[in-house]
């Protein structure tokens, strides 16, 4: 029988007003912070949600769109609730808008917290607490940048109250809004596709439990013909599911369905390591609660799974609790040993959903008459192991200032290792204080009174996560972003200059090559040139299909074809483009609009075509070893028999080479010379021909060691052989005397 009605009796009237109260609270004085942050900080994920955002507010379809393409995403709830932020003026003012529409939307999670926890708890003090650390806990942090945890935690959150009041309360309509409040998780975080797993292991758990209780073992049969029977729904939504399954999975577009976590679940079903990899991610969260709590949680919850509770709402919630914490513990466990390279990678930010869980089922413990007692050894057991085996990898929270978005809490492991001086005295410090918490609380309750302790722990749990919470954010603003620029600066001047110069409705291409030494500081300016322009509407890319790729393929590219005969492209995607100063393997025609940081804001003539092509040269403008480069320069449009045109050709050699020799030759002239590491610059004549085209020849005799090619990270760690630099190619727009090819 359900305990719902004697819920709902139990709530006092003032109980919305209280709630709401405290999303206002939390709301404004989360925004108070969340607006401070005027950079990006995770790249390219707050790229990709800021892009999805504006394509929604700029063509009012709330389908997924990068670049203009339809892509292929389900995780489109949080580009929807901040589109509205994108809809006017330029980039860092929306930014900071929806830094406050972040505050408010995660806030909101307070609201199911309290709902679920009053289910649970029915105490409304009790339910308001877990309600408000809920929201005040370190993850919090995450709100400041433009990621999908923002609307995902509150819907993960609706979705857990939906299934606790399906699995305790069943009938059609909770059973309806459990279902659609999972896919609306989906569209949150497409990891919530295994909450879809949750209702039937918990019911069945239930059934179980109560069975067991009452010593009717024996109509478990009859007891599982009457659950199918309360949910007639769910059964036909699991049925024609399994049939769905079933069809995805003889297509092979199963993992397609979940994004990268589909293709986590491909290969082995545990990889190696899961076991130790499992017990830090367990380590890892409790963390970030101060550990006691997470402990006890899990005990509480695992111990009323078999030993129900006498209220049906506090064991429905111990069994969902319990399956939802194992299921997307393992499911992140598996995906950071598929993705996360070697060592114990945590992605922490995956694993926040489960802190309101192992938080609500620690306050149900202090409540509870029966508090856990042998319960207490599995979850302290983990725990302790997770800390005593080898910790996270050290670059994740050593090797920088800066926290790592998708693991915030690994960095507490700095501050924790510099007050014990080495790695192992912390861990071995971390898993000894698990035990002796864990200890504590197991004699506390035996020595104090049950109200003595409940108001103790609430005290401290009360200080330690907003303590935690107020470190975070005082080490994320206290150390540069990712972007090496302080993340309370005002962009609003000179990353904004496109958007400025063209307006918001302008339609940009830009061309992603080097623009600097340093393969990062290339990579942030072209990031920063989309990320800072709404006009910045497609990605050019040329060459090798890893070339100067700063965004992921989620990101579509259009990918040009020059006309060798006649240097005509087969797009012509927008008015205007932006392209490299030095760019050295094509220029688009047209008209130079301003002169950027590094760049080239051309206005683009239509059809597009490129002024000049080359041969021969690596990817970032370094001749190879024994290659004579070619520069092929086309015909002006509309030009009348051939005409002599000047081409400047800038050029280096490496920084160790005192002086190489290089040769020019075109169909007019000749030139020999030496190229040395500064910057030197030769004017050549060539004779083009109406309607074709002229090489240029480029020659340097010799090669040495240069760095990698910085058209790719990975090469651009490395060294290669390569003779001079070609820092800048220039096509003069007069067309000179007619000449004779």
């Amino acid at each position: 029988m359900s305990s719902t009605g004697s819920t709902d009796a139990a709530r006092p009237r003032g109980s919305k007003w209280a709630v709401g109260g405290l999303w206002l609270g939390l709301a404004l004085a989360l925004a108070a912070v969340t607006t401070q942050v005027r950079d990006w900080f995770a790249m390219t994920n707050e790229l990709l949600y800021e892009r999805r955002a504006i394509g929604v507010a700029q063509s009012l379809s709330p389908l997924p769109k990068v670049h203009g393409v339809v892509i292929h995403s389900y995780d489109q709830l949080y580009p929807l609730l901040i589109a509205p932020a994108f809809l006017w003026g330029l980039v860092p003012t929306d930014v900071r808008v929806a830094h406050a529409l972040n505050a408010v939307i995660v806030s909101s999670a307070c609201i199911p917290a309290y709902l679920l926890a009053r289910r649970a708890l029915v105490r409304q003090w009790a339910s308001l607490v877990v309600a408000g650390l809920s929201v005040f806990m370190p993850w919090i942090l995450l709100a400041s940048f433009l990621l999908t945890e923002v609307a995902a935690y509150p819907a993960f959150l609706w979705a857990m109250l939906a299934i606790q009041r399906s699995v305790s309360a069943p009938s059609r309509r909770t059973d309806v809004v459990a279902v659609v409040a999972i896919l609306v998780a989906f569209t949150a975080r497409t990891q919530f596709g295994l909450l879809l797993a949750v209702p039937p292991v918990a019911i069945l758990a239930l059934e179980l439990g109560r069975a067991g209780e009452d010593g009717a073992w024996k109509r478990i049969a009859g007891s599982c013909r009457r659950v199918v029977a309360e949910h007639r729904i769910l059964a036909v939504v699991y049925a024609v599911g399994f049939v769905c399954f079933l069809v995805l999975a003889a297509v092979g577009r199963l993992g397609a369905v979940f994004g990268v976590y589909g293709e986590a679940a491909g290969g082995d079903l545990l990889p190696h390591g899961t076991a130790g990899s499992l017990a830090t991610h367990v380590a890892t969260l409790s963390l970030g609660l101060g550990i006691l709590p997470l402990v006890v949680g899990l005990a509480w919850l695992s111990a009323n799974l078999v030993r129900p509770p006498a209220r049906r709402d506090a064991h429905a919630f111990a069994c969902i609790g319990l399956v939802v914490f194992l299921v997307l513990i393992v499911e992140i466990t598996i995906f950071d040993l598929r993705f996360g390279g070697s060592g114990n990678y945590v992605r922490d930010r995956y694993l926040l959903y489960l802190m309101p869980v192992v938080l609500l089922g620690f306050f149900c413990a202090l409540l509870d008459a029966r508090r856990p007692r042998w319960s207490l050894l599995a979850p302290a057991g983990v725990v302790a192991l997770g800390f005593a085996i080898d910790p996270p990898p050290a670059f994740l929270w050593q090797t920088y200032d800066q926290i790592n978005s998708d693991s915030p809490i690994i960095f507490l492991w700095k501050p924790i290792v510099s007050l014990t001086h080495t790695l192992g005295t912390a861990r071995a410090s971390l898993a000894l204080a698990t035990l002796v918490l864990t200890g504590l609380f197991a004699l506390a309750s035996r020595l104090l009174s049950h109200r003595v302790l409940t108001i103790a722990l609430t005290a401290l749990t009360l200080v330690t996560i907003p303590a935690l919470t107020v470190y975070m954010f005082a080490r994320l603003f206290g150390a540069d972003g990712w972007s090496a620029r302080p993340l309370t600066q005002n962009e609003s001047g000179p990353l904004t200059w496109i958007d400025s110069s063209l307006g918001t409705g302008a339609r940009v291409s830009i061309v992603p090559y080097t623009v600097s030494t340093d393969f990062l500081t290339s990579q942030g300016n072209w990031r920063d040139f989309e990320f800072w322009n709404k006009s910045v509407v497609r990605d050019i890319h040329y060459g090798g299909p890893d070339a100067y790729r700063y965004t992921d393929p989620t990101f579509p590219k259009v990918t040009p074809v020059f006309n060798p005969r006649t240097g005509a492209s087969d797009v012509s995607p927008t008015p205007y483009v932006v392209l490299a100063t030095q760019e050295s393997r094509f220029r688009i025609s047209g008209t130079i609009q301003v002169n950027g940081p590094g760049v080239f804001l051309i206005r683009a003539d239509q059809p597009w075509r490129t002024d000049w092509l080359t041969f021969g040269l690596y990817d970032d403008g370094w001749t190879k070893p024994g290659e004579i480069a070619r520069i092929r320069v086309f015909a002006a449009p509309g030009q009348h028999g051939a005409r002599y045109r000047n081409l400047q050709i800038a050029f280096r050699a490496p920084d160790d080479v005192p002086a190489r020799p290089i040769e020019i030759e075109s169909n007019a002239t000749r030139w020999q010379g030496a190229a040395t590491p500064l910057t030197g610059r030769e004017s050549v004549e060539v004779c083009v021909p109406a309607h074709g085209s002229s090489d240029v020849f480029f020659a340097a005799r010799g090669s040495s060691t240069i760095p990698g090619d910085q058209a790719d990270q990975t090469q651009a760690q490395g060294s290669r052989q390569g003779g001079v630099f070609l820092a800048g190619i220039d096509l003069a727009d007069e067309i000179g005397a007619p000449c004779k090819v």
